[in-house]
């Protein structure tokens, strides 16, 4: 276990408000700064109240995201307790929830471990998670395994983004202007129109455009941004309601981003400013998103309900990446044993995706038993097309091959092409699934539930132009949960859980190249969960206490596995992996004017199987050759055992404290103010726990906010990131080319004034 030294105030803090009077009597709920505010979820496929939800459950409204100026997922970092984001490879984004996440989000065959939904509809592929959000009205965050009710590779948890629906019988709309520096210039309005009294529309429309908070410096590239913002996310929504007991909700979402690539800093830039990059290649980012959804349901007068839930998804993203993250004089790296390669750069990285899903489900209430049961089904084509150039001398001087790639550039001798891939991979999943809850008197309830999920993939590859393979891959497994919850009285509220995840396994066309080490065909993994959880109100519900504890056994873990044979790497799986901790949310209005609110969370957890394979870092300080006569049994021999490392994406320690005050006047005006800290500590980013490359360290930062709204017209002058941290989000090094390691920092301080007028 390690020592959590100075966390240990805060989490004496939370832990000494259990021990205050206890309040049992039920008080009515009103606006914020009377009682606490009552807050739904979604759990269990219904709506229900956060303190009766038997789970892990956390959701932050819209509201508090704007006051936090969070307008993507990457700023909602550290919201919630065991959450981590990163970029990664500077695109893809990699969702971790107590660590759970996506090891291996280069191989197209793999699935994220964490999902994300838009009002219940999946996101089949992550890539536009780091567009915009939109109009939100709030965000759900599931942790632990959701194998049961949300099936599709859950992991490690849910993230439910529920956006405004359109007000039925209410016209009306909100004009918003952002302005900040880095030239930030963000527009936002929303029209809502009635149709009737039993119908509305809603259109929003959003631009962003902002200078990056980064450059190139020192080459002939010198001023070139990167980390800069430049979409455009629309959203067209339709809610008709024909009755009370039929509602059909129609939402279009587009979004368009044309912009240059992330800050990947190289960890031996000679540029010691974070923000300064010695880099001599550009890199860019475009990528179009359209995302449907329609959600039908019916109460019917049998105590049960029907929803439908229809999806579709048609994403195309294309990327340049400069992969040496360096210029070309300050890149010397002998990967062949024949030459020094002095450049990595990628002229193309392409995906298109296009995605299909409907989900059915009845829900029940009665007196003593709740149930649901339901069906789901995917469709998933997901195209990779792929070319990584490195060689000798500088990028320029192959620009004649890179247009025009063939198999007569091919290493190992003085030729660009150091990997060339095209892939389809086409995945359709189904499932059943069913749960029920059982009430035993007022106080005990017993939840049972099992999905049966099947998941088949072709994967057709193309390395090289040459090495042609398909794989077809067909999965099936069982989930299960069985839960037991106690409801002390009306304000205490006591919960265990054991559940299951699982997620599928998936094919390596690099294998078939002779790997040593690296399995043809990847196992699925799987994950056993122990939690138990404790909710409380306070003080006649003026605070709030949610403690939860949990316990992880992992098998099969995922993770990007390399080989001593050249090109024959892909996904491999450590045996066992454990992963415990401790979590806790509270609230607390200390008077009819301050409010406080946050969170703590302590991780650990080990890897406790023998695994021997191969660290590419130690091959890339080793001096070994790929192809020289004994470069697959040098490689080989620098293999390590993973056996006591520490998972990766596991966060020690990490906290959020927010102390809010507001100044009410007459008329709904008021002023309100506040300040929050954030505190992220260190990690281990990849399982290797490499001393030189894999310790990403802690930061902490702070963000204050102040709001004056006067009816119809509210201002928000936001500065997060008061003390222009330069914190390390994420550390990177690349599996592939160079292996380059890399530093993602967190945004630097920005001030932001954010101006709204409703009609």
């Amino acid at each position: 276990m390690r020592d959590f030294g100075p966390f240990q105030l805060v989490a004496s803090f939370v832990f000494a408000l259990s021990f205050l009077p206890l309040a049992a009597q039920d008080t009515e709920v009103s606006e914020e700064f009377d009682v606490l505010e009552e807050i739904t979820v979604t759990a269990r496929k219904q709506e229900v109240r956060l303190q009766e939800a038997a789970v892990a459950i956390s959701a932050v409204d819209g509201i508090q995201l704007d006051q936090a100026a969070v307008t993507k997922l990457d700023d909602f970092n550290s919201f919630v307790p065991g959450l981590h984001i990163s970029k990664n490879d500077g695109a893809g984004r990699v969702v971790a929830i107590r660590g759970v996440g996506w090891e291996t989000a280069q191989n197209l065959s793999t699935q994220p471990g964490v999902l994300i939904y838009i009002n219940g509809v999946y996101l089949a592929n992550p890539l536009a998670l780091g567009l915009h959000l939109g109009d939100i009205e709030r965000i759900d965050v599931l942790r632990g395994p959701q194998g049961t009710e949300y099936g599709q590779s859950a992991t490690g948890g849910a993230i439910n983004i529920i956006t405004k629906k359109p007000e039925l019988g209410q016209t009306n709309g909100t004009l918003e202007l952002q302005i900040g520096d880095y030239a930030l210039i963000n527009g936002r309005g929303r029209v809502n129109v009635a149709l009737g009294d039993k119908a509305a529309l809603a259109f929003s429309l959003q631009s962003t455009q902002r200078d990056g908070f980064a450059e190139i410096s020192g080459t002939e590239l010198d001023g070139y941004q990167l980390d800069d913002a430049d979409s455009v996310t629309g959203n067209l929504a339709l809610s008709f309601q024909p009755n009370s007991a039929v509602s059909f909700d129609l939402v279009a979402s587009w979004q368009d981003s044309d912009q240059n690539g992330a800050a990947q800093k190289h960890i031996d830039d000679p540029n010691r400013d974070p923000r300064r990059l010695t880099q001599d290649s550009p890199s860019t980012f475009a990528l179009e998103n359209m995302h449907l959804s329609a959600v039908l349901e019916w109460r019917t007068p049998w105590r049960f309900s029907f929803k439908s839930l229809t999806g579709y998804q048609d994403l195309e993203k294309n990327q340049t990446l400069d992969g040496d993250r360096l210029t070309s004089e300050l890149t010397s790296v002998n990967l062949t044993g024949f030459f020094p390669a002095n450049f990595d750069y990628l002229p193309y990285w392409d995906n298109k995706s296009k995605a299909v899903s409907q989900e059915f489900n009845l829900t029940g209430s009665g007196e003593t038993l709740d149930w649901v049961v339901g069906l789901y089904y995917l469709d998933h084509e997901n195209d990779n097309d792929f070319l990584e150039a490195v060689g000798p001398g500088r990028v320029e001087d192959f620009s004649e091959v890179l247009d025009n790639p063939s198999p007569e550039n091919l290493p190992p001798f003085q030729a660009p092409l150091e990997f060339v891939e095209t892939r389809v991979l086409t995945r359709e999943d189904s499932a059943a699934y069913g749960q029920i809850t059982k009430r035993y008197g007022e106080k005990t309830a017993l939840t049972l539930g099992a999905r049966y999920q099947r998941d088949e993939s072709e994967d057709v590859a193309t390395q090289f132009w040459f090495n042609d393979s398909r794989q077809v891959l067909v999965d099936k497994e069982w989930t299960w949960k069985v839960g037991l919850d106690y409801r002390v009285n009306a304000d205490h509220f006591l919960y265990g859980l054991v559940s299951t995840g699982w997620k599928n396994g998936g094919n390596n066309p690099g294998a078939l190249n002779g790997a040593l080490q690296v399995p043809v065909q990847f196992a699925p993994e799987t994950l056993t969960a122990f939690e138990i959880g404790s909710k409380n109100q306070f003080l006649g519900r003026r605070a709030r206490l949610n403690l939860t504890a949990f316990y992880y056994d992992y098998e099969d873990y995922q993770f990007i596995q390399e080989d001593p044979v050249p090109f024959a790497g892909g996904t491999g799986n450590i045996p066992a992996v454990t992963i415990y901790g401790f979590e806790s949310e509270f609230s607390w209005l200390l008077n009819d004017r301050w409010r406080l609110d946050g969170h703590v969370a302590f991780l650990d957890g080990e890897i406790d199987s023998d695994l021997v394979t191969l660290d590419t870092v130690d091959f890339l300080n080793s001096g070994f050759g790929r192809f020289t006569e004994t470069g697959v049994a040098d490689r080989a021999s620098l293999s390590v055992n993973l056996r006591g490392n520490t998972p990766p994406k596991l966060v020690e320690q990490s906290g959020r404290l927010r102390l809010a005050y507001q100044v009410p006047y007459d008329n709904g005006r008021f002023l309100r103010f506040g300040a929050e800290g954030l505190y992220r500590g260190e990690y281990q980013y990849r399982v290797f726990n490499n001393p030189l490359t894999d310790r990403v360290p802690s930061y902490s930062i702070f963000n204050t906010f102040a709001i004056v709204e006067t009816g119809k017209i509210a201002a928000t002058l936001a500065v997060t990131n008061l003390g222009d941290k330069d914190g390390v989000n994420a550390r990177y090094s690349n599996p592939f080319g160079l292996h380059t390691t890399s530093d993602e920092f967190i945004p630097p301080r920005q001030i932001t004034l954010k101006v709204r007028y409703n009609f």
